[in-house]
């Protein structure tokens, strides 16, 4: 009740909800969303569920919040749980009772069972998340294949294999490689139609995506699935907007390809990325749809919000945990739950127009003169003005040169410092890339002489485009460059403009290259959010705020239909052709004609 009580204090009131003349997100590096948006889920019904007798339970849930994809796993050690014992009691319950209701299944193949694996101290009978017996693995896949393929037709192979828990006893990406390749190979000669998926990555650290390009794996899976985590960040401080970016950039090296984020989430409470527990049951089901929502606009083609029901001590479910794994009363359903099922409900058959954030650019550097940019304790780099620019003024041109296999980069800082207006809650830069994923930082001092490092985003491939980072909310431990007695790793104002830095993202990189700089901007405004959709002749415009604001959307309708994130709806008069209504971190569905 706490922050609602704040929101109430804290309202702003905006003139008009209309495009600002340079919106900072719809210039973010944009990817056009694709036509019909997908939210699935992760259902685990085959490896979670304990009572196959009773799987339409959860299935007809499944229906109930408008799914039509989830991601299912086919757990090597149900199937398999000994070389010579093959058993589809659960994996057969939990397709029936999905395929039956129209449910389609991204099937992921993995982990390993204790049988299968050098590794002594697991139960033979059961999970194991060491590197599996090879051939062995891909006669498991071969048996599930061949089960299924009628009704399944995407594979993931693996489940995060970058992470050291998830292939033990650490990563390598060499093995993976040949692995995907063999069960791709395989996956294809039983059905040729089949789609494969890499097991999903993070898609912040591209160096194992890397690893599985120049170990000949590229061309044996059709779509990249990526787990594009911030929790406990929200969507906005976590620049979930930017999850992209890096993998593109991968891409524009090795071919391109369609992207699902294959696992996405918020806990409501301490998790394996939370232990403090700064997220509640209301930021969880918020987080939900503007996670979704955010990815969706990046271009990604399907996102499976993970999970289906809280794990005892991780409650990223939609559904709390109550007295087991069977437990599906309606009491233990999270505002989560609601939230993902007025997602799809609104969403179904809506087209992408445009993103019309109330935000306002201006230009803090424009690079016409370099004067007062010095390149301290280091030869790594140069910058230069240049001709090649965005519009019509000069940009900065910046040559590097990173001769090691260790950490290179090279700064460039300013005397004077420059000062950011206090109102500035984003910094973004136009950049011209190479193609690499080094990585465009800043760092800022603040009012209490900390100095925090905030990283734009990786160069990207050649021509323009916008990258940015949010100033709000506490950065990593790591990138407190300068620390302070009693500092809480935030950026106070007043605060101002260091250095920038251009890193190695992958430190093994040894090369040279040059890429341009255009208009370092920071992004102020009222901090509302706006997505503008269509169905036929009626607007939809997704709204949220998370500090509070008063929105007034301008409409041709005497009324519209506001709908709240949990579904509940209301009719809002128009006067003098707007519609005025509050808006809050959760976000609204208003209806209107154009």
């Amino acid at each position: 009740m706490k922050r609602f009580l704040l929101f109430g204090l804290a309202l702003l009131m905006v003139a008009a909800l209309m495009p600002a003349a340079e919106s900072a997100t719809a210039q973010h590096n944009a990817r056009q969303p694709v036509a019909s948006p997908v939210f699935g889920l992760n259902s685990h019904l085959a490896t979670r569920y304990t009572d196959p007798t009773t799987m339409d339970i959860p299935a007809q849930l499944v229906t109930e919040l408008g799914i039509t994809w989830v991601r299912e796993d086919f757990h090597w050690h149900r199937v398999q749980p000994r070389r010579d014992i093959w058993d589809w009691t659960y994996t057969d319950a939990a397709m029936r009772a999905l395929l039956s209701r129209n449910v389609r299944v991204l099937g992921v193949l993995g982990p390993s069972v204790g049988w299968a694996v050098p590794h002594s101290g697991d139960p033979h009978n059961d999970v194991s998340y060491y590197a599996p017996d090879h051939d062995a693995f891909v006669h498991y896949a071969r048996g599930v294949v061949t089960r299924y393929h009628r009704h399944v037709k995407h594979w993931e192979i693996w489940n995060e294999p970058d992470h050291p828990y998830f292939w033990r006893p650490h990563p390598d990406v060499a093995a993976y490689t040949r692995l995907l390749i063999s069960t791709a190979a395989a996956i294809r000669e039983i059905d040729p139609t089949a789609t494969i998926l890499i097991g999903g990555i993070n898609p912040y650290d591209t160096s194992f995506l890397r690893g599985v390009a120049a170990h000949g794996g590229w061309n044996s899976f059709d779509i990249l699935a990526i787990h594009p985590y911030v929790n406990p960040y929200s969507p906005e401080h976590g620049n979930l907007a930017a999850a992209t970016d890096g993998v593109r950039a991968v891409m524009n090296r090795y071919g391109q390809k369609p992207i699902w984020a294959t696992e996405v989430g918020w806990a409501s409470g301490a998790s394996d990325r939370d232990s403090i527990g700064l997220a509640d049951d209301e930021s969880q089901a918020n987080y939900l749809v503007r996670g979704n929502l955010m990815l969706w606009e990046s271009g990604i083609e399907k996102i499976f919000w993970y999970t289906f029901k809280d794990d005892p001590d991780n409650p990223y479910g939609l559904v709390r945990f109550g007295e087991g794994r069977d437990d599906f009363r309606r009491e233990l359903f999270k505002p989560a739950f609601y939230a993902l099922r007025t997602l799809n409900q609104q969403m179904a058959g809506v087209r992408y127009v445009e993103r019309r954030d109330l935000f306002n650019q201006h230009v803090l550097v424009d690079f016409t003169d370099l004067e007062g940019w010095q390149r301290p304790h280091q030869a790594n780099g140069t910058l230069h003005p240049s001709g090649h620019s965005r519009e019509y003024e000069q940009a900065a041109e910046l040559h590097y040169r990173f001769m090691t296999s260790g950490n290179d980069y090279v700064v460039f800082k300013h005397e004077p410092p420059i000062p950011i207006p206090s109102q500035a809650h984003a910094l973004g830069a136009w950049v011209y890339g190479d193609g690499s994923t080094h990585l465009l930082r800043v760092r800022i001092r603040d009012a209490q002489g900390e100095v925090l490092q905030y990283t734009l985003g990786p160069v990207g491939a050649p021509g323009w485009h916008f990258i940015q980072t949010p100033l709000g909310g506490a950065v990593e431990p790591g990138n407190v460059i300068v620390p302070v007695a009693g500092g809480n790793r935030r950026l106070d104002f007043p605060a101002e403009l260091v250095s920038i830095i251009l890193d190695d993202f992958v430190d093994s990189f040894i090369g040279s290259g040059v890429i341009w700089i255009d208009d370092l901007r920071i992004v102020s405004g009222h901090e509302i959010y706006n997505l503008r959709l269509l169905r036929g002749n009626d607007a939809l415009d997704i709204l949220w705020s998370p500090p509070g604001a008063r929105a007034n959307l301008a409409t041709a309708n005497r009324s519209g239909i506001l709908v709240e994130r949990d579904g509940n709806q209301s009719f809002v008069p128009a006067e003098e052709g707007r519609l005025s209504f509050n808006l809050g971190p959760a976000p609204v569905y208003v209806w209107h004609r154009r």
